[in-house]
């Protein structure tokens, strides 16, 4: 998947979220520890470095890929031709080391069977129309027992489910409240046989023991756990592998300002006119911490982010986007803490919108207590126009 949270199946969603990237072919066996240590990107020569540009944006447009990637399909459906910003492509997190725009567009060019660069040279789209695999269930194996998570984890991962046969996908579970790696992964194979063959095997991973099973009874054990019929699973593409049954909610504690504290950060220097991308704004964010609201005020510069991950505080997230100098549209924001009186302006204003959208949706028919939408805000009451979104 492209860098972002992952859209999962009810039985899934109650304990996960993914992120996937491009598994590394490599020879090792199974018990090896792959050490990933790749030479930095500046190490490379131009075509070791186009080589692996084209891979990477290769896989995003990939069959295996694309079916599954809300976020990527959604870009491409905002173009009638099916163009992606190339600029946009070059944000993603495993894209970041690459610096040099026309270094990839060059290597995009050299697609000899799936992407086309137009004329232009800002934008990208298959030449083929999508295939996706009717048995990825099947070909996937669920693995748990590997630790926690280092800079290199994923690339050692990919690296090590690699050495064990063809691997299409590996994707790390996380904790959809912290983001936190659960220590196990999904792994899709090439083929069938594969998935099966390391599904039964004894598997250790740095020394340890793996807990190793086919994807398919992973989620039938779940089903299980959670009191839902195993003979419900749904061997479909989108990971939606489970009916639309939700679980009970548990009754939620009212937010106060208190829980608001050192939880919001300001990102300045994006120009208004930014903000019909609000949206793309959002996801970039996502690959960092988990989002709550956000506030954009049209007539400014400064949006207003509240940080809903539970180990991420403003200083540690204000840090974090610093160090791994975040651009949103070729533009580099600056960050700060929110102070108290700003967060408790930042409070109300959520609560403003919360309380209009949950009458504006009671007006429409029936769907009150539904917290609002994305967009624009501001109207009926507001004295300013301003961009708001719910909670993520």
């Amino acid at each position: 998947m492209t860098d972002h949270t992952l859209d999962t199946p009810a039985v899934e969603a109650a304990v996960e979220t993914t992120t996937t990237t491009p598994a590394i072919e490599t020879s090792a066996s199974a018990t090896v520890i792959a050490t990933a240590n790749e030479p930095k990107v500046e190490e490379l020569s131009k075509d070791e470095q186009k080589a692996k540009i084209l891979k990477q944006v290769e896989f995003y447009f990939s069959d295996s890929n694309l079916p599954q990637d809300k976020f990527m399909s959604e870009l491409i459906k905002k173009s009638a031709e099916g163009y992606v910003n190339i600029s946009r492509i070059a944000s993603f997190k495993r894209m970041r080391d690459y610096k040099d725009m026309e270094l990839i567009v060059e290597a995009l060019r050299e697609s000899q069977e799936l992407l086309e660069v137009n004329e232009s040279g800002d934008k990208v789209r298959r030449k083929t129309p999508i295939v996706p695999g009717k048995d990825h269930f099947q070909r996937s194996i669920y693995a748990k027992g590997l630790g926690e998570e280092t800079p290199s984890t994923q690339l050692e991962l990919e690296q090590y489910f690699a050495g064990l046969g063809e691997v299409k996908q590996v994707r790390m579970r996380r904790n959809a409240e912290t983001n936190e790696f659960k220590g196990s992964v999904f792994v899709e194979y090439a083929t069938q046989e594969d998935a099966n063959k390391i599904a039964s095997s004894a598997l250790q991973y740095k020394g340890k023991d793996l807990l190793v099973m086919s994807k398919a009874a992973y989620c039938e054990m779940k089903a299980k756990e959670l009191g839902l019929d195993p003979n419900e699973i749904r061997t479909r593409s989108h990971n939606k592998g489970f009916s639309d049954k939700k679980r009970p909610r548990e009754e939620e504690k009212p937010e106060t300002v208190d829980d608001l504290k050192n939880k919001v950060i300001k990102l300045t220097g994006l120009a208004s006119g930014e903000n019909s991308g609000i949206k793309d704004l959002k996801e970039s964010l996502k690959e960092h911490f988990r989002l709550g609201y956000v506030h954009w005020a049209k007539e400014t510069n400064v949006i207003e982010v509240q940080i809903r991950s539970e180990d991420i505080d403003a200083p540690k997230a204000v840090a974090d986007l610093q160090s791994k100098g975040f651009e949103f549209n070729g533009a580099k924001p600056e960050f700060s803490v929110a102070s108290d009186e700003e967060v408790a302006a930042f409070f109300d204003e959520k609560k403003a919108w919360e309380t209009q959208m949950a009458s504006r949706d009671s007006n429409r028919g029936g769907r009150g207590g539904r917290r609002g939408g994305r967009g624009r805000g501001g109207r009926g009451g507001h004295d300013r126009k301003k961009i708001r979104t719910r909670d993520d």
